[in-house]
């Protein structure tokens, strides 16, 4: 008798098993999955590339339209950034969420030589000239 029952809660476990297996399985969804459906035909075109990391008083930078300069700088409260030059770059004041501190940085828009002019706590203040290619 110990027996049977011994075999009759092993295959119960299988069977639960394999059941659960089979929810899981993307390939028993009769819906196509949402991101298969959104992803591009052209798999590098999706690759996202790390920011242009520029250091504190650093003049000049390289960047290619689309990446992100961010300039890393000691202090951040106070600190702003400008351009005049919106059209090949669009600026984004550091700042912090309460849980996270951001530096300032900018997007590459368009090929060309952007400035960016960045503004000290004490009221100093230096020029980044970007050259962005495509």
């Amino acid at each position: 008798m110990r027996r049977t029952s011994s075999i009759i809660a092993a295959g119960s476990i299988a069977l639960l098993g394999v059941t659960v297996l089979a929810g899981c399985s993307s390939s028993s969804s009769p819906e196509p999955a949402a991101s298969s459906a959104a992803a591009p035909a052209d798999a590098s075109s999706a690759q996202v590339l790390p920011p242009v990391m520029v250091a504190e008083d650093v003049t000049t930078a390289n960047a290619k339209v689309g990446d992100f300069i961010v300039i890393q700088v000691t202090k951040l409260a106070g600190t702003t950034i400008a351009t005049p030059n919106p059209e090949l770059l669009e600026v984004t004041q550091g700042g912090s969420d309460g849980s996270a501190e951001f530096n300032p940085g900018a997007k590459a828009l368009a090929p060309g030589v952007g400035i960016i002019t960045v503004t000290k706590p004490d009221g100093s203040s230096y020029d980044l000239t970007v050259t962005i290619t495509e």
